[in-house]
């Protein structure tokens, strides 16, 4: 173990290495290989060791490899990382980082410790690179519903190059209010359904916020938030609006108003007619029946005088 404290006591020559090391720039989730060959004749009592150290932070122990035993262990987090792994064949002493994330973007050193001396091999600058947005959340524009009505809210996301659950999060923002709401959801680990395109590294999963007996209350905009891959996406969200019914209101009972107008009038206009006629029969039957009235008294008058002038002519002639 005197290579070890050996080597964490020379932070400066670490430092001053920065200037020697070699650059290997990698992509989010790769797996790569961190090569140190030694050039000369490895003594039987060498001992390899890579390190890892992160801007302004000291050395990690990662693993040594002793060639007596020839037998590698790993220190610390690293024992139980197994995206780590050595390979030591042939005069190698490559590291193995598979699915590399970003929190392995560090240099990693090589060193050969032999009884006192101590032999920096390799100085490698592992970067991953930021991770492109590779994500894809999609939102229907505009949803209007009847009242008491239900609805569900879609909200798909698309990813590429990054396996793991998704975190989702659902936010309402009232008409009135310039402030975003959370809404009931609560985001959780939910894959509502998640299909993977073949072979293809793409995901695409749709989650679901389900809205029962829509009212006014429920009116605004809802946004789908996904937390995922080291990124938390918005979607552009979903308009909830409530169907108006005043115009087809208004248009149904002017409609009906109409038809019974119309009905009214038909009515009165037959009942007018109606009246009309039985006014004008009962008036010819009165004009008739009158007329006779006045000739029957006519002739009676008449009757009543011709005997009076006979009953005078009488007494004239005695």
């Amino acid at each position: 173990h005197f290579c070890f404290y050996s080597v964490t006591f020379l932070n400066n020559y670490f430092l001053l290495s920065f200037y020697t090391y070699i650059n290997k720039g990698t992509a989010f989730g790769d797996n790569i290989k961190l090569s140190c060959i030694s050039s000369d004749n490895v003594k039987i009592g060498a001992r390899f060791s890579w390190y890892r150290q992160k801007l302004g932070m000291k050395p990690v122990l990662i693993s040594s490899y002793f060639k007596y035993d020839q037998k590698d262990e790993f220190y610390g987090e690293f024992s139980r990382d197994k995206r780590f792994r050595l390979d030591y064949e042939n005069d190698k002493h490559d590291l193995h980082i598979n699915n590399v994330s970003m929190s392995d973007s560090a240099v990693y050193h090589c060193v050969k410790c032999y009884l006192h001396q101590i032999d920096f091999l390799e100085s490698v600058t592992v970067i991953v690179k930021t991770l492109e947005p590779t994500i894809e959340v999609r939102q229907s524009a505009h949803e209007e519903i009847e009242p008491g009505h239900s609805v569900i809210l879609n909200c798909s996301v698309q990813t590429e190059s990054c396996e793991g659950p998704h975190r989702v999060h659902w936010f309402k923002q009232f008409v009135e209010s310039a402030a975003g709401v959370l809404y009931s959801h609560g985001g959780g680990n939910m894959h509502d359904g998640c299909k993977n395109k073949g072979k293809s590294p793409t995901n695409f999963c749709v989650y679901n916020l389900p809205i029962h007996n829509v009212s006014s209350e429920q009116t605004g905009t809802y946004y789908c938030a996904v937390a995922a891959c080291g990124q938390v996406l918005f979607g552009n969200g979903t308009q909830i609006t409530i169907k108006e019914h005043t115009n087809s209101y208004i248009q149904t009972h002017t409609h009906t108003c109409t038809c019974l107008l119309l009905h009214h009038y038909n009515f009165f206009f037959f009942l007018f007619t109606y009246i009309f006629l039985a006014f004008n029969v009962f008036k010819q039957i009165f004009i008739i029946f009158g007329a006779t009235l006045s000739n029957t008294g006519n002739a009676l008058h008449f009757a009543k005088l011709t005997d009076t002038k006979l009953s005078v002519m009488a007494k004239g002639g005695d």
